[in-house]
């Protein structure tokens, strides 16, 4: 696939991934459709979302404004060589890196964003369906390395390998290290 044939899609997710990480939440008026849906997939229980949510400013409210009420320190990466486009729709698995506010533990997840665009030209997304599979929760005594270490990395796309490299060897990272693995 060509970077020039995604390139737009890929600023659309920019931009979501900025608002999302960095609490901006003016940013998903040039993401998303005033109509779109949310479809929320979780098959852990160390995360809780709703399962749907219609409109952009409940969208907004649930990715931007309440996640950024519990988490801080948040790296999102979209992971480059797992990205596949069809015509409007666009995949691609991801993981992401935060710290709770409450209490400082690490959580580190992974899944899959399943992106329904507007059009061809990648500009708005009218469908966005994350699937959470895991999330570890974790209190980790090196958080901080571990996160600049992440800091360092290609942002917000990078090549799993490059992720894998930067995580830790610990237990509770062990069903995140497969799903990287499998990329």
């Amino acid at each position: 696939m060509q970077k020039n044939e995604i390139a737009p899609f890929l600023s659309t997710i920019n931009r979501y991934i900025a608002a999302k990480d960095n609490n901006k939440p003016h940013l998903l008026s040039q993401v998303f459709t005033q109509q779109a849906t949310l479809v929320m997939q979780v098959n852990t229980d160390n995360i809780a979302f709703p399962a749907d949510v219609n409109g952009r400013a409940a969208i907004s409210d649930v990715l931007v404004t309440q996640f950024n009420k519990t988490y801080e320190n948040v790296y999102t990466f979209c992971l480059s060589d797992s990205i596949e486009r069809k015509g409007s729709l666009l995949t691609c698995k991801w993981l992401v890196a935060m710290t709770e506010k409450d209490g400082g533990n690490l959580k580190v997840g992974c899944g899959q964003y399943d992106w329904a665009f507007q059009s061809d030209d990648g500009s708005t997304v009218k469908k966005l369906t994350i699937t959470i599979e895991h999330m570890s929760a974790m209190d980790f005594q090196n958080t901080t390395h571990f996160l600049n270490g992440l800091s360092e990395l290609p942002y917000p796309w990078c090549f799993s390998s490059s992720v894998r490299i930067e995580m830790p060897v610990i237990p509770a990272l062990n069903a995140i290290r497969t799903f990287l693995d499998q990329i």
